[in-house]
């Protein structure tokens, strides 16, 4: 398998599974959220909030309709209300809830003004365009590779544990998203999988903790690197980094989705050689 990075980027593929408009429980809460709000017969401040105190899984929807991701919007509640709990807000304390949206979002003038307009597909089509939407989270696309890698791991018949650490040289740990046969002073195998259709910090991180994986191995362990998705694209960097920990020996292979073939082919060599295949 060729070590030329030009050629690893070029192998990049998507991660995630979901695609949009496909998430049932997703759908359902926003048909739930524009059926409430389109029943209120005055919308103000005090008829949202008792919309929310009755249902208060259509809080995110309303950050979502302001163009919060989940993740932002629990930020935000953080920072107001000392928790990002909306659920229990929703429930006790509606009123200052709404109030606090409104301030910072507008809510009340968005929703007014997007009730009333004909939506189109191109309509659609721009919002889910938007940078600051996202098909699915960061995590779930970690998720996507891992059952990903988990299937190749079943497929070969090596037990692993799942999302751990591993105790390398000197009795210092490092993370590990697979840990062959286990985690701890039993790691024989570290497997670390690091996919991203988005980009951001945790980019950096996942850079890091394979960075540090490679520092702590001992001499007769193996690390391998599952890295893959276009949020990479604009994080090069970061992965040249990791591609270069490769490159040079400190890590045993690095692969994307195309190249899981190799990758089980090389899991099974480690084995072999570590007596546990």
């Amino acid at each position: 398998m060729s070590k030329d990075f030009n050629e690893y980027i070029r192998s990049l593929t998507p991660v995630s599974a979901s695609a949009v408009g496909t998430e049932p429980k997703a759908l359902e809460l926003c048909v739930q959220a524009t059926e409430a709000i389109a029943n209120i017969d005055t919308l103000d401040r005090q008829s949202l909030a008792d919309s929310v105190s009755a249902n208060p899984h259509l809080v995110p929807v309303l950050a979502a309709a302001a163009g919060y991701s989940q993740e932002r919007f629990k930020t935000w509640l953080q920072a107001h209300f000392a928790t990002a709990g909306w659920v229990v807000l929703a429930r006790k304390q509606s009123a200052e809830l709404i109030d606090a949206m409104d301030e910072d979002f507008g809510l009340l003038g968005l929703l007014s003004e997007q009730m009333s307009r004909e939506w189109t597909w191109a309509d659609v089509l721009a919002r889910v365009m938007a940078p600051r939407q996202r098909a699915a989270s960061a995590i779930q696309q970690g998720r996507d590779l891992e059952d990903t890698v988990e299937k190749s791991l079943r497929s070969i018949g090596l037990h692993a544990e799942p999302r751990t650490q591993f105790k390398g040289a000197g009795q210092e740990t490092a993370p590990a998203d697979f840990a062959i046969p286990r985690g701890g002073s039993d790691a024989l195998i570290a497997i670390a999988v690091k996919g991203f259709d988005s980009t951001g910090s945790k980019l950096t991180d996942a850079r890091r903790e394979i960075a540090e994986m490679a520092k702590v191995r001992r001499p007769t362990q193996f690390i391998f690197a599952v890295v893959d998705g276009h949020g990479w694209l604009r994080r090069q960097n970061d992965l040249r980094e990791i591609h270069g920990l490769w490159k040079s020996g400190q890590i045993d292979g690095l692969y994307t989705q195309t190249s899981l073939g190799q990758f089980e082919d090389d899991l099974r060599s480690a084995a072999r050689r570590l007596d546990i295949a």
